[in-house]
């Protein structure tokens, strides 16, 4: 945990890129920072700004640029004594950026372009007279790249980002008529004005980008740009905060499953997916069906030391399901192996330790303590033909589908009926539905379409263990049952 802290203050720096001097004796700094959805803060190598009221838009890389703003706008990464040299326009660009360079007497001019590891890949030496000139740089691979700039009277580098691949390294200059504009941006700043910031980030050949933050600007502050963070193999588009510290986790795209034939874990096809059905016997260790989609708690398929360690067992006694062989021990202690997740997923990126169980405070906090801009955290409801209970995303938004009673564990699946179609839409805001698949007792399976058991992975007392119970007026974060009961199981992975 603590070089997890120290990792995170190492990722973590602050942009001073916005000075705005409204008055000789009051302005305004906008500072900056980078996040993943995730909520870890990342690096980024440059933020593009836009005055979408005034009409001009520059670019500022991380760490030098300062930009001025009061009557007029300006922005030098260097500047030199008989020199100006400014930024990179557009930046970051796919075709080719120029970047403006001011001579105040006539020089002789080296250019270099050179990648992030040293290597110079075009250059050029010529005589160039005072005034204005263009300086046009095209790259062939993306990522980050510098100008420099040597003259007698001094040097200037510029941070390049390109985003696509081209036809060559070159670098060329042409002269300019124009008058010189630090930066070649500029444009009035008055308080108030719709400012558009987007961060970028350029690493490996790529580059990704922020999303966008619009906002009046009139007062000093930090702006927090967040990059995003896309799901995994096998899980739902959507991140759900599980703790105060602010982890986060996505959810597997289905209810867990065992085939008995191959041995191969898999996620159902779909969130409401159930195997067993109403009233069956399964047979004795399953048997009569080749599939287990009900599990005993700490049937991995390990030998962790329980008796029935198997994901078929059936047998009705707790002493058989003791992981590692004790009532003291957790699903995720010792070895780890207890916990379903260790295993290789075929559908979820087919490694093993990708997933895991969601803890018994983690299940808790996501139904009552967690917050969200909407407000919601769930909801009952009946999805197609099958009842359950959908979470909602930290980012889910009450425009995207109205749901009746909210956060309310009395009441009945069908105060909400929502059709397959609209829960296609729904799920493509990362809703997790988990489907009342019922219990099974030995061969026995109940409650199919009434009630829902999801495991947690924290033991509670000799034969018990932690579970979420969703009944048909009710539902129980913390509930509590033997641990030979045949619960479904639903795995998260971590959210980096």
């Amino acid at each position: 945990m603590q070089n997890a802290k120290k990792m995170r203050r190492t990722l973590l720096f602050t942009m001073l890129l916005l000075a705005l001097s409204v008055q000789a004796q009051e302005g305004v700094t906008v500072s900056f920072t980078a996040a993943t959805a995730a909520g870890g803060y990342t690096p980024f190598t440059s933020v593009m700004v836009t005055d979408l009221t005034q009409g001009w838009m520059t670019t500022l890389n991380y760490p030098d640029t300062v930009l001025v703003l009061s009557t007029q706008v300006g922005v030098g990464e260097w500047q030199g004594r008989n020199f100006n040299m400014g930024s990179a326009f557009p930046n970051p660009f796919k075709d080719g950026t120029t970047v403006p360079l001011e001579l105040s007497e006539a020089s002789e001019v080296q250019l270099q372009v050179f990648r992030a590891d040293g290597k110079v890949v075009a250059a050029r030496d010529m005589r160039l007279e005072a005034g204005i000139h263009q300086v046009t740089v095209r790259l062939s691979t993306p990522g980050m790249a510098f100008l420099r700039v040597v003259t007698p009277q001094g040097n200037a580098v510029a941070r390049l980002v390109c985003t696509d691949r081209g036809n060559v390294d070159d670098v060329r200059v042409t002269p300019s008529q124009e008058t010189f504009k630090r930066g070649g941006n500029t444009g009035v700043f008055e308080p108030g004005d719709l400012m558009r910031y987007e961060a970028f980030y350029s690493a490996g050949g790529s580059t990704s980008h922020s999303a966008v933050v619009e906002q009046a600007q009139y007062t000093s502050e930090t702006v927090t740009l967040v990059f995003p963070v896309g799901a995994p193999q096998g899980a739902i588009d959507g991140l759900f905060t599980v703790n105060d510290d602010g982890s986060k986790v996505f959810f597997s795209k289905g209810n867990l499953q065992y085939e008995m034939n191959t041995g191969v874990w898999s996620f159902m096809e779909h969130q409401y997916d159930r195997v067993e059905a109403l009233g069956q016997d399964v047979g004795e260790d399953y048997a009569d069906q080749d599939i287990v989609g009900l599990f005993g708690w700490s049937t991995s398929g390990y030998n962790h030391g329980a008796p029935c360690y198997q994901p078929w067992r059936t047998t009705t006694s707790s002493n058989d399901y003791l992981p590692y062989g004790s009532d003291l021990f957790n699903l995720y202690d010792q070895t780890g192996q207890a916990d379903w997740g260790y295993n290789a997923i075929a559908n979820g990126g087919n490694t093993e330790q990708l997933w895991r169980t969601l803890t018994i405070e983690e299940w808790d906090y996501l139904f009552e303590t967690r917050t969200t801009p909407s407000g919601i955290r769930f909801a009952k409801a009946r999805v197609g033909e099958v009842n359950g209970v959908i979470l909602l995303p930290d980012d889910w938004s009450g425009s995207y589908y109205s749901l009746n009673f909210p956060n309310v564990t009395n009441v009945y699946y069908e105060n909400n009926l929502i059709s397959l179609e609209q829960w296609d839409t729904i799920e493509q805001h990362g809703a997790v539905f988990l489907p009342a698949a019922g219990y099974r007792l030995g061969t026995e399976v109940h409650n199919t379409g009434s009630s829902g058991h999801y495991w947690s992975s924290t033991h509670c007392y000799e034969d018990r263990a932690y579970c979420v119970s969703v009944f048909d007026s009710g539902l129980y974060p913390q509930a509590i049952d033997f641990i030979f009961n045949g619960f479904s199981v639903r795995l998260v992975q971590e959210a980096h």
